[in-house]
């Protein structure tokens, strides 16, 4: 019987590790600490102490970078999967990814 879903983790985009602070917030979630842990033109993966709710619109607000809105796809612990409202055009995430991986950021 063929199964309904696929095991392996397809993605529109590979994901880039990245390790930086950011303040997360959302409807029903205050301003919070985090760290960016990946990110991807579509989305991103975030580490934080407080709980989210599937699907709740987050902005996400990161030195290097900026602002970022998406929303929660899937959480698991500490750990937030976020799916942008829209993706990152190449050439602005390609800049924006050089800024997160410079010279003297969090975790490099």
């Amino acid at each position: 019987m063929p199964l309904a879903f696929s095991m392996d983790d397809s993605r529109r985009y590979e994901r880039d590790a990245v390790e930086c602070p950011a303040q997360i917030w959302g409807g029903t979630l205050p301003p919070s600490p985090a760290v960016l842990i990946n990110i991807s033109p579509s989305g991103c993966m975030i580490r934080c102490d407080q709980m989210v709710s599937i699907g709740e619109s987050l902005t996400i607000d990161v030195a290097q970078i900026g602002t970022l809105r998406g929303r929660a796809i899937w959480a698991a612990g500490a750990r937030l999967g976020v799916e942008f409202e829209m993706a990152i055009p190449e050439k602005e995430y390609e800049v924006m990814l050089a800024k997160l991986k410079g010279p003297g950021d969090f975790g490099r």
